[in-house]
């Protein structure tokens, strides 16, 4: 939206507002994502991973459309809000089908995979923002509104080729139909195959094992918050904020600010946001790799290391190419060296706390709590991107290049919490991670239970 709300036509449709209005106007999107959000967790239970996908794609769709076709401010916001709605669901939902239908050794590949998508998105955007710059008329900005609208229907496509995931049949007692879904998926359709009969029987005991505890109430929201459970939203919630309060929001937000800040025209300082899509895209590539190899805790921590560091180096250079300009420091280049920090920045958070973050929440919690689980996890995410999109503008007009600093602390602080409140997951099947969370319940720390729970996995499951 950065190029959207500085556009001359737009803003003379929008009847020139204020820039509390356009303030408005981009952030209560997240607002949308957040209720759209929360909206996810009984339509997903109730109807099915696909069919909550295809209602989310479905408004996003009517969304895209009338921001495309809007006349006036009061179409615009009210169209962002719903855009918001479609596409919260959506992130509340596409991680937990992914969790269910992956297997143990590939879940978390599978997981950043999508994050690594969320970027090329990002990237799109710069790329046509940057192109669009040069074009004048209406079509400079109702273009890159209707082009949200091109994903959606794929997305909306795929629905009706990818199959239900197994645990969602099994929890609703359409047991042969995921059967034949985990023998489609995992043996080559042979139904009778020792793996597909194997998978199946644990998912199974792990249902009914659940919902025979909690007196099949295993699906409300009440039990989320039961002395078993209440610590595994507290993971999925803080693993999102963790995320918004890393600094990523104020990187992205600010991009072009720094980029001028350089003394780089407009045009460069687009391009230059293009280019830095690309870094990022690199460093999201990276967990697809190493996630199922060194474990979500160490690229947790790394990242928040990483992140901490740069941030550092960000407020650094840009207080020496202040000096600079201001002749009370006579080395040049603080403020370049700010878009190189910046890049890098963005390369170690793709690498790390951009898929960490949708991961974890997604296989935390058990078949009946999940969809409600990571509903609440989404929500955070979304209340934390639109609490730092508020708060950026003043930080920045009162705290300056401070602002950055003041990330970094934040980074420092979630160290400590991560190291000794997040078990490891790596490797483990979904049932696996129940048995984890167990152990943690009875008074064995995150980080022993961690080390100490046995991966059962077959050879067969190891080689995807």
């Amino acid at each position: 939206m950065s190029g959207i709300v500085t556009n001359d036509d737009f803003l003379r449709l929008m009847g020139d507002p204020e820039p509390a209005m356009l303030g408005a106007l981009v952030s209560l999107y997240e607002i949308g994502c957040l209720v759209g959000a929360l909206m996810t967790g009984s339509i997903s239970d109730r109807y099915g991973r696909k069919a909550t996908i295809r209602i989310g794609c479905s408004i996003l769709l009517v969304g895209a459309i009338l921001q495309t076709a809007t006349n006036g401010f009061a179409l615009s916001i009210s169209s962002r809000i719903i855009t918001g709605i479609g596409n919260g669901m959506n992130t509340a939902t596409v991680p937990v089908f992914q969790s269910e239908i992956s297997p143990p050794q590939s879940r978390g590949a599978h997981i950043c995979f999508e994050c690594c998508l969320l970027v090329v998105g990002i990237g799109i955007a710069y790329w046509l923002e940057f192109g669009l710059y040069y074009v004048d008329g209406d079509i400079a900005w109702r273009f890159p509104l209707a082009f949200q609208a091109f994903f959606g229907v794929i997305l909306l496509a795929g629905t009706f080729i990818l199959p239900e995931t197994p645990r969602w049949l099994v929890a609703h007692g359409h047991h042969q139909d995921a059967k034949q879904v985990l023998a489609d998926l995992w043996t080559d359709g042979n139904i009778k195959a020792e793996r597909c009969l194997a998978e199946f029987n644990e998912i199974k005991e792990a249902i009914e094992y659940e919902q025979a505890a909690t007196q099949h109430s295993a699906s409300s929201y009440r039990a989320l918050f039961n002395q078993t459970n209440r610590s595994r939203v507290c993971l999925g919630m803080l693993s999102q904020m963790i995320q918004q309060l890393s600094g990523i929001n104020v990187t992205t937000y600010y991009l072009a600010n720094v980029f001028l800040q350089a003394g780089l025209s407009r045009a460069m300082a687009m391009m230059l946001a293009g280019i830095d899509s690309i870094v990022y895209f690199i460093g999201s590539l990276l967990p697809i790799y190493l996630t199922e190899r060194v474990g979500r805790r160490k690229i947790m921590l790394w990242g928040l290391v990483g992140q901490m560091i740069t941030l550092v180096c960000i407020g650094g250079c840009q207080k020496a190419g202040i000096d600079y300009n201001q002749g009370t420091w006579t080395a040049a280049g603080g403020s370049q060296g700010a878009v190189v920090m910046t890049m890098m920045y963005n390369f170690v958070f793709g690498a790390s706390w951009l898929g960490m973050a949708w991961l974890y929440p997604a296989e935390i919690f058990s078949t009946g709590l999940r969809a409600k689980g990571n509903s609440l996890s989404t929500a955070a995410n979304w209340m934390g991107n639109f609490v730092v999109a508020e708060m950026a503008p003043i930080m920045f007009a009162s705290m300056g290049y401070w602002t950055y600093v003041f990330f970094a602390g934040l980074n420092l602080l979630f160290i400590p919490l991560v190291y000794f409140l997040y078990p490891e997951t790596q490797g483990l099947s979904l049932e696996q991670i129940e048995q984890l969370f167990t152990a943690t319940h009875h008074h064995t720390s995150p980080y022993k239970a961690s080390n100490t729970t046995t991966n059962t996995n077959t050879d067969e499951e190891k080689s995807f």
